[in-house]
């Protein structure tokens, strides 16, 4: 059977852009990838990037978004709190100026069916309002453009809006927030959804499937000592969120690696020992892109051309 292939890209914010630098620098090398993929999955900035390249929009045109108008969306959108009041009433950036952009970057009426691309493109739903009180809960939504969809009428720039909505950042969005909360690394739910969709049984996976993976300037962490015996606001400060999300990442590579092996290739380059970068530190732009053009990406290129 022909090979499908999947292109993914982790969520991080303004450090988006260095999953666009090294595309459009991995395009050079590499100038059908975006053609040859059969499916593009992507959470939050991952998200935004899938959604646009599935739309006709270049890496470049992609990075330029995240260079010029990160500090749009993350500077002149935050919110100002009175500090004797305590900690934040809402979230630190109202959603007015990311909507706006991302519906100018997107367009207003494209929508998911339109897309010339199968995309997929993780978010949460905070209340799925079913009919049956039993079955009233919040649950994991994916959007996608594959058989059987019933998203096709979603314009993408809301999907983008919903996929981008992380927690204490940005407002829900029409009961949507950050499928980084279960999904910061979209391969394995990509490479799942591809399979029911595709109605195979799993003996050719490692045969038939390739999967990309695409991460950005993640910085290493770690929490020294043997026993922490801590409450809530400790676990907060030590960096509990960032745990989480990490440790969801991590388990989706080794899951993957596991199911695909060599047919599963992972490239996420980590910010040097002591160096973080938050998702919404637009301030060091320039830096990330730096970061990202300096990056040594022999083995991504060996790679995409052995197996894709």
């Amino acid at each position: 059977m022909e090979k499908y292939r999947i292109l993914a890209f982790d969520g991080g914010g303004i450090r988006g852009v260095v999953t666009a630098v090294i595309l459009e620098r991995l395009l050079e090398s590499a100038p059908n990838l975006i053609e040859a993929a059969d499916l593009l999955a992507g959470t939050s900035s991952g998200g935004i990037l899938a959604l646009g390249l599935a739309g006709g929009l270049s890496a470049a045109q992609l990075r330029r978004f995240f260079e010029t108008l990160g500090p749009e969306i993350f500077h002149h959108s935050r919110r100002v709190f009175d500090t004797e009041a305590g900690p934040a009433p809402s979230a630190r950036y109202d959603n007015a100026a990311l909507c706006r952009e991302l519906q100018r970057c997107l367009g207003e009426a494209v929508r998911l069916a339109d897309l010339r691309k199968q995309v997929l493109v993780p978010a949460f739903d905070l209340d799925n309002e079913a009919a049956d009180p039993v079955k009233r809960s919040w649950r994991p939504k994916l959007f996608h453009n594959l058989p059987g969809s019933d998203d096709a009428k979603r314009r993408i720039y809301r999907v983008a809006l919903y996929t981008s909505a992380a927690p204490a950042y940005f407002p829900s969005a029409d009961g949507f927030i950050d499928g980084g909360v279960y999904a910061n690394n979209p391969s394995l739910v990509a490479l799942t959804h591809a399979l029911g969709a595709r109605r195979e049984n799993s003996a050719p996976i490692q045969r038939n499937f390739r999967v990309l993976s695409l991460g950005n300037a993640t910085g290493a962490k770690y929490i020294a000592g043997n026993r922490h015996d801590w409450g809530c606001a400790q676990w907060l400060r030590a960096g509990l969120l960032d745990l989480i999300n990490d440790a969801g990442v991590a388990i989706t590579d080794l899951q993957c690696r596991q199911i695909l092996r060599e047919r599963y290739f992972r490239f996420a380059p980590q910010l040097p020992m002591d160096t973080q970068i938050m998702l919404d530190d637009s301030a060091r732009l320039p830096e990330l892109v730096d970061f990202a053009e300096r990056l040594d990406l022999s083995e991504l290129v060996a790679w995409v051309g052995e197996n894709w």
